[in-house]
C-alpha cells in the first residue's frame, strides 16, 4: 500500500511539473524533454520502486506504451495542418520524405553494416526503426498554432515541413521495417520473395492505411454533423480526438492495412472538414496535445531511468561518438541532399535538415520487429546489442536537439 502511495505521490510531481515545464522552457532555452529525462533519473537514483527495465523492458511493454503515444502523437500533428496552406508547400515535406529518408536508410544501412557488424537483415532493420523522425519529441519544432494565418503561411513553412514529416515518415517506415524482419525470417535475401513483399506489404498495406484514414476520418466528421444537425446531439468532448486516434489504428491494423498511417490521414481529414467548426477542431487539438505530454511524462521518465540502470555497459566511447555524429552529421547531410534545387532560404534548409529527431518511434519499430520475430519463434541474438544503440542515438538526439531547438527557432524566426 504505500508503495503504491509513493508511486503515485511521484507520478502526481511529474505530472504537476509538467504543466509548467513548457513555460519553463521558454525562460531557459532548453527543451522540457531534458528536464523529464533528468527527473526520471533523479526519480531512479532515489530508488523509486517504479518496475524499472532492468537494463531492457520487455518488448511488449515498449512496445504498448510507445504504441499509444505515437498515435496519440500524429493525431496532434495531423490535427495542426491547414491542407489549404499545405497545397503549395507540400513539396518540401514530400522531397523530406521521398529523397532524405531513404538517404538516411541506406546510411543507417551501411554504418550497421560498417561499424557495428550487423548482417544484411539486421542493418535493414537498424536502419529502419532510425529512419522516421519523432513527432513526439519532435513538438517543440512543430506547428505551434492549429491554425495557420493563410497570409503569413510562409513564416510557418519550416515547421509545417517537419510536421507533415513527422506525420507521414511514422507510417511510411513500417514497410522498411516489414522488409527487416522478412529478411530475418528468409534468413537472408537469397529466395527472398519480392514480388509478395512489394504488392503486398508496400502497396496494398500503405493503399489500405490512406484509404482507412481517408474514411475514418469523413465518417466522424459526418457523424458529428449529423449529430449536430440532425438530432441536436452537442458534442464537444475533446475525448473524440483521442478515440479516433486508438480507434483508427486499431481497426486499420486489424484489416491489414498501416494504421500510423491511417491515424494521421485521418487527423488530417478531420483537421480540414467543412462539417466541424473550427472552435471544436481547436478544442480536440488542445486535448489530445495535453494527453500526448501526459504520456511523454510517463515515457521519459522511465527512459531516463533505464540510462542508469545498466542499458549503456556495454557502450564505447567510439560508438557514443559514432551515435553523436549520427545526430550532427548523418541526417543533417541527407536533409540537405534532399532540398537541393529548392527555392527556401540555406538558413531554412540547414534547420529542416538538422532536426531530424529520432525518438519514440524508433523504439516503437524495434520493439514490434522483436515482437513479431518471437511469435514466429525466431530470437535474435543481438537483440540487446540493437535496443543500446538505438536507445543511446534516441538519448543524444533528446540531448542535442532539446538544447538545441529552443535557441536556434527563436533566433531563426528574427528577421
Amino acid at each position: 500500500m504505500q508503495q503504491q502511495l509513493i508511486l503515485l505521490a511521484v507520478l502526481g510531481t511529474c505530472f504537476l511539473l509538467m504543466a509548467w515545464l513548457p513555460s519553463l522552457s521558454k525562460i531557459t532555452k532548453i527543451s522540457y524533454p531534458i528536464f523529464l529525462l533528468i527527473l526520471g533519473m533523479c526519480t531512479f537514483w532515489l530508488g523509486i520502486p517504479f518496475d524499472w527495465p532492468a537494463p531492457f523492458w520487455k518488448d511488449d511493454k515498449i512496445m504498448l506504451l510507445s504504441e499509444i503515444i505515437v498515435n496519440v502523437s500524429l493525431m496532434s500533428a495531423g490535427l495542426k495542418i491547414n491542407l489549404h496552406y499545405a497545397k503549395k508547400n507540400w513539396k518540401i515535406p514530400l522531397r523530406l520524405i521521398a529523397i532524405t529518408m531513404p538517404l538516411t536508410i541506406l546510411a543507417f544501412f551501411l554504418l550497421g553494416i560498417s561499424y557495428f557488424s550487423l548482417s544484411i537483415p539486421l542493418a535493414v532493420l537498424f536502419a529502419a526503426v532510425l529512419a522516421p523522425t519523432d513527432p513526439v519529441l519532435a513538438s517543440e519544432v512543430q506547428l505551434k498554432d492549429t491554425f495557420v494565418d493563410k497570409d503569413k503561411g510562409d513564416e510557418n513553412l519550416t515547421e509545417f515541413s517537419l510536421t507533415s514529416e513527422a506525420g507521414l515518415n511514422d507510417g511510411l517506415a513500417f514497410p522498411i521495417t516489414y522488409l527487416a524482419v522478412l529478411l530475418i525470417e528468409n534468413n537472408g535475401i537469397e529466395g527472398f520473395d519480392w514480388l509478395s513483399y512489394f504488392g503486398d506489404k508496400v502497396f496494398l498495406k500503405i493503399g489500405i492505411g490512406i484509404a482507412s484514414g481517408l474514411l475514418f476520418g469523413y465518417l466522424v466528421a459526418r457523424i458529428q454533423h449529423y449529430l449536430k444537425k440532425g438530432l441536436n446531439v452537442k458534442t464537444r468532448d475533446g475525448l473524440l480526438a483521442f478515440s479516433i486516434a486508438i480507434c483508427c489504428y486499431s481497426v486499420t491494423e486489424l484489416i491489414h492495412g498501416y494504421g500510423f498511417l491511417a491515424v494521421f490521414i485521418a487527423s488530417l481529414t478531420v483537421r480540414n472538414s467543412y462539417h466541424i467548426n473550427d472552435d471544436y477542431k481547436k478544442k480536440l487539438h488542445s486535448f489530445v496535445e495535453e494527453t500526448e505530454r501526459l504520456l511523454l511524462v510517463l515515457w521519459v521518465v522511465l527512459f531516463g531511468g533505464s540510462i542508469l540502470n545498466g542499458v549503456f555497459d556495454d557502450i564505447s566511447w567510439t560508438t557514443i561518438a559514432v551515435a553523436v555524429g549520427c545526430i550532427l552529421i548523418l541526417r543533417p547531410v541527407c536533409g540537405m541532399l534532399g532540398l537541393v534545387n529548392t527555392k527556401i532560404k540555406m538558413k531554412e534548409r540547414l534547420v529542416l535538415s538538422f532536426f531530424g529527431i529520432r525518438g519514440i518511434g524508433s523504439l516503437f519499430y524495434l520493439s514490434w520487429a522483436f515482437m513479431y520475430l518471437k511469435e514466429k519463434g525466431i530470437e535474435v541474438l543481438e537483440k540487446d546489442k540493437l535496443y543500446s544503440i538505438v536507445i543511446l542515438i534516441v538519448f543524444c538526439s533528446i540531448l542535442i536537439h532539446g538544447l538545441t531547438a529552443p535557441y536556434l527557432f527563436k533566433n531563426f524566426k528574427k528577421k
